[in-house]
C-alpha cells in the first residue's frame, strides 16, 4: 500500500496491517528487539528521479504486500539541503535476508548496490554529526532550538543502546 501524504517529505510503502498496529521490523515472524535491529536491520538505497522512483514504487508495492519486502520510503524531492540531487529510495530488511530482496530489486532494474544498516544511520544523525548539523543549519534553526534537537537524537539512541531486550519502536517521521 503506498501512502503518499503531500505534507510528508517521503511517500512510504507499507503493507495495511501497519494500521492495525503490526510491525515491519520483523525476522521470521517475530517482532525485532531493539538489540536486533542494531545488528540486522538496514536497507538498499536507490537513487534516481522522482518519476522513476514512482514507477518503481508501483511494482514493489505487490512485494510489500506479499511480506517480501518489509518496507519501503522515498524521497518526496531530492533533500538538496543535505546535498542529493536525486531523490533516494530506502528499502528496508534484515540483513540476513538483503540478498533476497536485491534479487527483487535486480530484477526491477535496479543496477546499483549500496548498503546501509540501521545502525550507521542512527550515528549519522546523532548530536554533532555532520548529517544532523547540515539538516539543522537549513532549517535555520536558533541555537536553543538546535540544542534541543540535539538532546532529543541522543536520547532516542541512549534509549535503543539501554533497552536491547525492547521490542523495537520506528521512530516517527
Amino acid at each position: 500500500m503506498i501512502i503518499d501524504d503531500p505534507n510528508s517529505h517521503f511517500i512510504f510503502i507499507f503493507h495495511p496491517n501497519i494500521y492495525s498496529g503490526e510491525k515491519y521490523t520483523v525476522y521470521n515472524g517475530r517482532e525485532m528487539t531493539n538489540a536486533q535491529v542494531m545488528e540486522h536491520w538496514g536497507k538498499w538505497l536507490v537513487l534516481a528521479p522522482r518519476e522513476r522512483l514512482d514507477g518503481l514504487a508501483q511494482k514493489l508495492d505487490r512485494f510489500v504486500e506479499a511480506r517480501l519486502i518489509p518496507c519501503i520510503k522515498y524521497d518526496r524531492n531530492p533533500s538538496k539541503n543535505l546535498g542529493m540531487e536525486e531523490c533516494v529510495m530506502m528499502v528496508y530488511c534484515d540483513f540476513r535476508k538483503r540478498d533476497q530482496v536485491w534479487a527483487l530489486l535486480k530484477k526491477q532494474g535496479v543496477r546499483l548496490k549500496a548498503w546501509v544498516t540501521e545502525k550507521e544511520t542512527m550515528e549519522l544523525w546523532m548530536p554533532g554529526s555532520p548529517l544532523l548539523e547540515r539538516w539543522m543549519e537549513s532549517m535555520n534553526f536558533d541555537a536553543a532550538t538546535k540544542e534541543l534537537v540535539r538532546e532529543d537524537a541522543g536520547r532516542r539512541l541512549k534509549h535503543i543502546l539501554e533497552n536491547p531486550d525492547e521490542i523495537f519502536s520506528p521512530w516517527e517521521q
